[in-house]
């Protein structure tokens, strides 16, 4: 990913995200909108309409070569979506600079237990993506689980390219050391 921005901690009170620039040494508060539960609705909805339509279709390939394309697959689509959304995020990401007395320690040590229990989720969901893809193995080549198999494989990659462990992990570190460079002025 090219984009500077690594996440630091998620304030969920203020439902507010604090982000470090690689090449500007900045602290920079980001707000979301939170998800409506309208999309989780639809996407039951449309999981459940998906199934009734799909589940009795068979592929009449091998189911080695199911296994591996829907694998294959669900990775380039993650990848695609990582330099889309990286694209668009690093042109229209628009942060409000945080001044150092409103940056305490607790960001970067919260941040850090944040970004375990991230880690810790993204190795439950390729565990999730191992198993759907030995279902898919064990079938009869059915469509819907090579769909489920694709999708299965597609969250945690793209998770993962987000989280950035290795910038990330290399940024808390520093900051533990107080090696992290910070140049926050005031505002």
């Amino acid at each position: 990913m090219k984009s500077p921005w690594i996440s630091i901690f998620y304030d969920k009170e203020n439902n507010r995200t604090y982000f470090y620039h690689l090449k500007d040494y900045k602290v920079v508060e980001g707000s979301y909108s939170s998800q409506g539960s309208l999309a989780t609705i639809l996407s039951g909805v449309v999981g459940v309409v998906l199934y009734s339509l799909l589940r009795h279709y068979l592929l009449t390939l091998s189911t080695t070569f199911l296994v591996i394309s829907s694998v294959i697959s669900g990775l380039v689509i993650s990848v695609i979506l990582v330099f889309v959304v990286d694209k668009i995020i690093s042109g229209n990401f628009q942060g409000r600079q945080v001044s150092l007395e409103h940056i305490p320690a607790s960001f970067f040590k919260e941040g850090a237990k944040q970004f375990n229990k991230q880690l810790r989720i993204v190795i439950v969901l390729l565990l999730l993506a191992l198993i759907c893809s030995y279902l898919l193995y064990d079938s009869n080549g059915e469509l819907i689980l090579f769909f489920i198999t694709i999708l299965s494989w597609i969250l945690p990659t793209f998770v993962l390219a987000f989280l950035r462990p290795f910038k990330r992990k290399k940024m808390y570190a520093l900051y533990k050391k107080n090696q992290l460079l910070i140049e926050n002025g005031g505002l």
